[in-house]
């Protein structure tokens, strides 16, 4: 235990990093998808290097499956904006490896609030 060391939340450093990003969202279940993809960029930009390439691919995949009517250009801008969500997470957090398990954004009195289940890689 870090008597005396509070770590921050997990919630506030994925906001830093895609808090902007989620806020595109026009309503709560388009902010949910936003936030899932910066939970994903969250994860990869985690992975080591040699690794991260391939998460991608895999994430673009995953992606397409989910969104089938979509063309070329939305699976390129969709990673176009992982890339630069992993960038930020790099540039600012560069020591924090937590995965990220799952991520939820509610309206509670008009207010956005995101909670996050993190897992520490050791």
């Amino acid at each position: 235990m870090n008597k005396g060391k509070t770590e921050p939340k997990m919630s506030k450093l994925l906001l830093d990093v895609a808090g902007d990003f989620i806020a595109m969202g026009k309503d709560i279940e388009e902010k949910q998808e936003y936030l899932n993809c910066a939970a994903s960029s969250w994860n990869i930009a985690c992975l080591p290097d040699k690794k991260q390439k391939r998460a991608i691919k895999k994430y673009i995949k995953s992606y397409q499956r989910l969104n089938p009517s979509f063309i070329k250009a939305d699976l390129k801008h969709e990673e176009e904006n992982v890339l630069l969500l992993m960038k930020k997470k790099i540039e600012l957090y560069p020591d924090v490896n937590k995965q990220i398990a799952n991520v939820i954004i509610k309206e509670i009195n008009g207010q956005n609030h995101v909670t996050v289940a993190s897992i520490r890689e050791k």
